[in-house]
């Protein structure tokens, strides 16, 4: 039964992505853009629409959307035939995507997969946003690049799934349209066959410098090895004598090793946080296609729009990932200069259009999202000598790469467009070495965000632009010396494929993402009871400085959390005093503690306060007390044990009637 829900979602959803792109392609040429600039088109629109009035958690969008979308594809036959290799591309990025997310569906506790299913919960309410913050009510989702939430939230809006199941089918979503544009610009650039597959897939499996370097180094290489290498994975017990050398060549005296991770597009497919990257590189990809599609071959009016959809891609990463924006900025910014210096001296005005339309779209968020977020992270900062990537290091990263651009001095075809790309990659590499953002981190961590979000974005863009130009070039050294750089980045795929048959599978198929959780059968029947009960803010003890698992029991039963995970709402929020406050009080409760529970429950507006295994600690001797105080307001729901040495249950706010 699963496979045949999941079927008909994936039908569903094809389908009508399939109509944005065709009702696009009235405007853009050229297929593959129009795809996905459809589909952003649509996003957008309803972003902005749904800032002025909610549609509520169930729109009635699907029966017409989907006649529409049926009607435009039965309309374009003729172009759907010409076009099928682009959608075979789609269709292998997307699959490739859903093997991982269908077999490893776990929403848990890692990374920052409990953070990005809650902003797509908060969206899939319905209501004006922003949406509320379901892990600090009564505040509102303002302090966050979360457009590609939105996007989530509105595919299980529309298709009528839940949150869990909206958040992998939107990763899929991404993994295809990502893929989609890969091969549309790379196949721009080359036209032998063997070159353009190399090409997508070092950049869909394939990893960077260190997944060749883990192999060298360690006597047992896994993918986090390769994407953690600096200052993690080198100084590690399965390093070899050679490993052992090559950590205390990178060491620096008096200097404890940063730690600098690179996750790249590949890795990011697979390990299953619907993180803001996935949005970045689809922007990259986007805006790489553009110029490549500029460059060979678009004419006319077509070149004004091209231009103007190219420029908007800079508000749109500003609130889809905030991260790369800067790096966005001098990609796109140095290509109209580019054009400038080629004569096309006009080409700011439809930039300008561009810019001017996505923004004013985007507009109320901005309003919101500027106030709240930029102040607090948003700080460039020169990078100091202790936090600079040691030499060796950084060439075990990006050899490959380094490879390429130096490869690109013999391609001879397309030669202005090539330097163009060798000299923008260049800068992009330099200032991501020269520059960090001075975000909430410090210490060994002070670049850990900026390297984990800026070395696989500009690796990529190399690989995508001068990498494929490499490959479509006459010069056999320029060729096949590219095509052995990128084969051999292709040992992660290897790896990957390791670490898929590795894994244990316990929870595929569970799309939901709760099976972690909910295997014990008292908690899954707590977040099934609870999803049934009216909405309202819920306790759950456990929460500290750090990933916990609470609370996923209320995230997944679709309530909200008095407070979430702390740590994530001091990143967004700054130093902000509740949070705090709210942290000590919670644990207080708990600890039987806080001087007036009740009253502190109420003043809080907490509905329900979950009673779980975790808190039988002492022959659960707190549980009686707390019973006791709060039992005037408070019904409870029993669930499992004798209510005296071990119990499970929650307790629920009995509201008095209404005054006459």
């Amino acid at each position: 039964m699963p496979l045949v829900f999941l079927s008909l979602a994936v039908a569903a959803l094809w389908i009508n992505l399939l109509g944005a792109g065709l009702a696009a392609r009235r405007f853009v040429d050229n297929y593959p853009v129009a795809r996905v600039t459809g589909v952003l088109a649509v996003c957008l629109a309803c972003f902005f629409l749904e800032h002025l009035a909610g549609w509520g958690p169930r729109p009635p969008i699907l029966p017409f959307a989907t006649a529409a979308s049926i009607w435009l594809i039965w309309r374009n036959r003729p172009l759907l035939r010409t076009n099928l290799r682009a959608e075979v591309l789609f269709g292998m990025g997307f699959f490739y995507s859903l093997v991982w997310r269908f077999t490893f569906p776990n929403i848990d506790d890692t990374g920052e997969k409990m953070p990005n299913l809650m902003m797509i919960e908060a969206y899939m309410r319905g209501t004006r946003l922003p949406p509320p913050d379901l892990w600090l009510p009564p505040f509102r989702g303002n302090c966050y690049y979360s457009f590609q939430h939105y996007g989530a939230a509105l595919i299980g809006r529309v298709l009528g799934v839940g949150p869990g199941v909206s958040y992998h089918l939107a990763y899929c979503t991404l993994a295809g349209l990502i893929a989609l544009l890969l091969g549309a610009c790379i196949a721009r650039l080359c036209a032998w066959p063997l070159g353009r597959w190399v090409g997508i897939l070092s950049l869909l499996v394939g990893g960077s410098g260190t997944a060749v370097a883990a192999h060298v180094l360690l006597t047992r290489a896994v993918p986090i090895d390769a994407v953690r290498f600096l200052g993690g994975a080198i100084i590690h017990p399965f390093a070899n004598t050679l490993g052992q050398h090559v950590a205390s060549w990178m060491a620096k005296p008096d200097v404890i090793p940063r730690d600098l991770p690179m996750e790249p597009l590949s890795y990011i497919l697979t390990n299953g946080d619907y993180h803001p990257p996935l949005a970045g590189f689809l922007l990259l990809a986007l805006a790489t296609t553009l110029m490549v599609v500029q460059a060979t071959g678009a004419e006319g009016s077509q070149r004004n729009l091209n231009h103007a959809l190219l420029a908007a891609t800079l508000p749109i990463a500003f609130i889809s990932n905030a991260w790369v924006f800067p790096l966005q900025c001098l990609l796109v910014g140095g290509w109209f200069a580019y054009s400038i210096l080629c004569g096309e001296r006009r080409c700011w005005l439809p930039a300008l259009a561009g810019v001017a339309a996505a923004s004013a779209l985007e507009y109320p968020y901005l309003v919101e999202f500027t106030q709240q977020a930029i102040g607090n992270n948003a700080a460039i900062q020169w990078t100091g000598p202790q936090d600079r990537t040691p030499w060796l290091g950084w060439i075990l990263v990006f050899w490959p790469v380094v490879g390429i651009l130096a490869l690109g001095f013999f391609n001879r075809e397309r030669r202005s467009l090539t330097l163009f790309f060798m000299v923008i990659w260049a800068l992009e590499l330099a200032a991501t070495e020269l520059f960090y953002n001075h975000d909430v981190y410090g210490g060994v961590w002070s670049r850990f965000n900026s390297t984990l979000k800026w070395w696989p974005w500009v690796y990529a863009g190399i690989i995508l632009t001068v990498g494929a130009s490499n490959l479509g070039s006459r010069s056999r050294v320029c060729r096949f010396g590219t095509l052995i750089l990128l084969l051999a980045t292709l040992v992660f795929g290897v790896d990957l494929a390791r670490e898929f048959a590795r894994l244990p599978k316990d929870a595929a198929g569970k799309l939901a993402g709760s099976m972690w959780v909910d295997k014990d059968p008292v908690i899954r029947d707590m977040i099934i009871e609870l999803r049934t009960r009216p909405d309202g803010v819920a306790l759950e003890s456990g929460l500290v400085m750090a990933n916990t698992q609470s609370p996923a029991v209320s995230l997944f039963a679709g309530k909200q959390s008095l407070l979430g995970w702390p740590w994530h709402e001091t990143t967004w929020r700054g130093a902000f005093t509740e949070i705090s406050e709210r942290l000590t009080q919670l644990n207080a409760f708990y600890q039987g503690k806080l001087p007036d529970p009740l009253g502190w429950l109420l003043h809080n507006n907490v509905k329900y306060v979950l009673w779980m295994p975790r808190d039988n600690m002492n022959g659960n001797a707190l549980f009686q007390p707390i019973f006791d105080k709060i039992r005037p307001r408070y019904f409870w729901h029993h669930m499992y044990g004798d209510e005296r040495s071990f119990t499970v249950g929650y307790w629920e706010r009995v509201d008095p009637p209404p005054a006459s």
